[in-house]
């Protein structure tokens, strides 16, 4: 197993190891070749290590230091960045698992926190790293296609709500092939209130958060190009 210590230590000052590991989220199995970067927030100062053949990496950090850790894999969904520190620790060896999911094909996904502003069709007030990770997903893996469905809840007119997704859907593809993604594997589609994912339909009395519930923008990836109808 490779060991990189990420900084050199100042005299006197401790050491301490974090050992992690990458599992699959949905077989539970090891993951070789994870692209670990670990920062130290402090510094700026940057590593990267690959997950050895039994999904581990081993790292030295400083003391008294927060870092973050991010793990990234080719076909794998992107992993949140995880926070760790060695603020106060009395343990010099930090053990941790990470989950990373991978992407299965023809199966539909909910970016669940890629959010438009209210009644805008352009403007994506968070979630931008979806966007990124698509786009590195797609750039990396040229036979793949995408088709992006963007459902609403049932308030407002249902023709208004189809006319709303549909331009959030084209927008989506049109800043993926601003980024150099040809637009023949990109499909947009706005589904508006027609598959809504609970009882919170015309004239049903619900709260706000189960409105929500619908709002929901949807990706299904294939193994080969589907062309574009857009």
């Amino acid at each position: 197993m490779v060991v990189i210590n990420i900084n050199v230590m100042a005299s006197g000052n401790k050491e301490y190891t974090l050992k992690g590991i990458y599992i699959d989220s949905d077989n539970g199995s090891t993951i070789e070749g994870v692209k670990v970067c670990i920062k130290n927030i402090k510094s700026g100062a940057k590593t990267t290590i690959y997950t050895d053949h039994e999904g581990q990496f081993v790292v030295t950090l400083e003391d008294e230091s927060n870092y973050i850790v991010h793990g990234t894999k080719d076909l794998y969904f992107d992993q949140e960045e995880h926070n760790i520190t060695t603020v106060g620790l009395e343990e010099q060896l930090v053990e941790v698992s990470f989950n990373i999911s991978e992407v299965r094909f023809d199966t539909p996904y909910i970016l669940s926190d890629l959010n438009f502003e209210v009644n805008h069709t352009y403007n994506v007030v968070e979630g931008d790293q979806h966007i990124d990770f698509l786009t590195e997903l797609l750039s990396k893996n040229p036979t793949v296609s995408i088709r992006i469905r963007v459902h609403s809840d049932a308030r407002g007119a249902e023709s208004y709500n189809k006319l709303m997704t549909q331009e959030r859907a084209e927008y989506i593809r049109k800043v993926l092939i601003d980024k150099n993604i040809v637009g023949k594997r990109i499909s947009a589609e706005g589904v508006g209130e027609k598959e809504l994912l609970n009882d919170c339909g015309n004239g049903v009395k619900c709260s706000g958060n189960k409105h929500l519930e619908n709002r929901r923008i949807e990706i299904v990836l294939h193994k080969e190009i589907v062309t574009s109808r857009n």
